[in-house]
């Protein structure tokens, strides 16, 4: 049956067969729609009907044709990290025939990526050179955010699982890191060099929901899982997500994801994260033992561009990515443009799962990826530099004059005392 394009109902004795092109045409409509496979199975069970057949088996293939996508998909993956392999090995072998030490040489020792995320992106993790310090903007920049409008029906249920997401966070690593969080917070918080005033921080805490971790925000009795975190690169493109199951957006979620994406990472790897409250996860990391220093050492902090402007002056300062050398274009507001794409699946969430069509958003990025790099070329890097200098001739000071009296007044706001006799005004107004 399936030689000749009928993929059938049943593995043993089937009744009834449907097309495979047929198939395949759902899938691609579902991933552009959402729309449930039974809408789909009425309809041509009302169509063929009216036309005289009768159906006498209503079971469909479309979960058992996924799996069969899903195990070509995994095979093809299989083999070309094979193909990739063959290649960083003939070019060792050039290298050391050459006799040439200048150049880094990729192997799956520190400079290279996991092929995971080669895959996901390989303009973010496809070079074979890191180390680049933080200072500069280091070597990869993501974003991390969570959504609660992606919630999953506790009466729903879990169906069987027929697959491992590639995707998704098992929920026992997130919670071993959120016991982990739990145990460190007990101890005594370490000395440490303050940056920004702790009353500056406090005060951007207190005013975003993202940093109250239990400040209940779905029905828990209702939902197990009550939203989803996500971590994208900087071409917004999906690299892992976590399914939330707590009242509020725990750190926990955020470190997991972090976490994990460090241990695909080379130990030279730098890496800066854009954050709704990057300022408050920054402090609790640099507080307590929550992650290595060897890795915290490697990690910078951002808030997001567009959330930036709620947090204290000082906040800004250090944390807006528009403020930050080396941060360039990255906005970290990739999340919010990755919800909207997720907007269609929030109804079939309800009883169903996300995991379902991250793949084929992730893929279809993937493939857009050089039309996005060519937009922000053109609409980014080259009218908006060109706009900076522009206003740079028509001041009259020189550079370095300029960057000189904003590091004076960065240091002059950075201080407790501007902090105290801001808020003395304050309070007096």
């Amino acid at each position: 049956l399936v030689h000749h394009g009928l993929f059938p109902t049943a593995p043993s004795q089937p009744r009834m067969a449907v097309s495979v092109d047929l198939l395949a045409f759902y899938r691609a409509l579902f991933e552009r729609s959402c729309d449930a496979v039974h809408a789909l199975a009425s309809a041509l069970k009302t169509h063929y009907a009216r036309r005289g057949f009768q159906m006498i088996n209503a079971d469909v293939t479309v979960q058992w044709f996924d799996i069969l996508q899903t195990e070509v998909e995994q095979q093809t993956e299989a083999t070309v990290e094979i193909c990739r392999e063959w290649v960083y090995e003939a070019r060792r072998h050039r290298y050391q025939e050459d006799g040439s030490n200048s150049t880094p040489m990729p192997s799956l020792l520190p400079g290279q990526c996991a092929s995971v995320l080669m895959q996901r992106c390989p303009a973010c993790f496809g070079g074979i050179v890191f180390g680049r310090p933080l200072s500069d903007g280091g070597d990869i920049h993501v974003a991390t955010d969570g959504n609660f409008h992606h919630c999953h029906r506790r009466s729903a249920g879990d169906c069987p699982r027929f697959y491992e997401p590639s995707y998704f966070l098992p929920k026992t690593q997130v919670d071993e890191v959120g016991r982990w969080i739990v145990s460190k917070r007990k101890c005594a918080p370490k000395n440490r060099k303050h940056v920004v005033p702790d009353e500056a921080i406090d005060q951007c805490e207190h005013s975003y929901e993202a940093a109250d971790g239990k400040k209940q925000k779905a029905a828990m009795d209702s939902f197990d899982d009550t939203g989803v975190m996500a971590l994208i690169c900087r071409h917004d493109i999906p690299l892992f997500f976590a399914n939330i199951d707590s009242p509020g957006e725990q750190q926990k979620y955020a470190v997991a994801l972090i976490e994990h994406l460090l241990s695909l990472l080379p130990q030279e790897a730098t890496v800066v994260i854009l954050y709704d409250v990057g300022c408050v996860l920054s402090r609790s990391l640099s507080q307590y033992d929550i992650l290595p220093d060897s890795v915290t050492s490697r990690l910078r902090f951002a808030t997001t561009a567009m959330h930036a402007y709620g947090h204290e002056w000082a906040c800004q300062l250090e944390y807006n990515p528009r403020l930050c050398t080396g941060l360039g274009l990255s906005d970290g507001e990739g999340t919010e443009r990755l919800w909207s794409r997720f907007v269609k699946l929030i109804g079939i969430q309800r009883s169903s799962s996300v995991r379902i069509n991250t793949s084929a958003i992730g893929l279809e990025m993937r493939v857009d990826l050089g039309d996005w790099i060519k937009r922000r070329l053109k609409r980014g890097i080259n009218a908006q530099g060109a706009a900076a200098k522009e206003a740079l001739t028509k001041c009259g000071i020189e550079a370095d004059d300029l960057q000189a009296q904003w590091e004076d007044q960065k240091k002059s706001q950075l201080s407790i005392r501007a902090r105290t006799s801001g808020s003395v005004i304050q309070n007096h107004n």
